[in-house]
């Protein structure tokens, strides 16, 4: 039975103008909601509410992917999992510092160049869907000694 799957290391690229050592990788992911412990008020201290989180992580181009080995490319799964463990991790007051935490362990992955964090409460203004912060950071450059 032949299987329907196409590998990435099948496709052939037969085009010389793509240039392999340029561009750039979006990994993404929109609207995940997560149970968090957040807020400034009184009213949102010890009790949870909804917090929906997008982010998109600008990868430098992987030059060899590697269809059977995950950790040749930046994982979008694996970048959900260190948000859901940090938002886990107990109350923040701002959601700027939450996207501060996130910003501090994403970026330990040398290859994620810049994120776009969208974090946004659900229950805070009565009249609105979500209310929220959207933030972008760059890693610093490196000096190199």
């Amino acid at each position: 039975m032949k299987s329907n799957v196409l590998k990435i290391s099948e496709i052939e690229i037969k085009s010389s103008l793509i240039n392999k050592q340029s561009g750039y990788d979006l990994i993404f992911f929109n609207d995940m909601v997560l149970n968090a412990e957040i807020g400034i008020y009184k009213k949102e201290i010890d009790i949870y509410q909804p917090l929906r989180v997008s982010m998109v992580a600008k990868v430098r181009n992987p030059k060899r992917i590697n269809d059977k080995n995950i950790s040749s490319v930046v994982c979008y799964n694996q970048i959900s999992k260190k948000i859901k463990k940090i938002v886990k991790s107990g109350h923040t007051m701002l959601l700027e510092k939450l996207a501060e935490k996130i910003f501090e362990e994403c970026f330990k992955n040398k290859r994620i160049e810049t994120m776009k964090i969208r974090l946004e409460k659900l229950n805070a203004i009565k009249e609105a869907d979500s209310a929220g912060i959207e933030v972008e950071r760059s890693r610093i450059k490196q000096c190199k000694t």
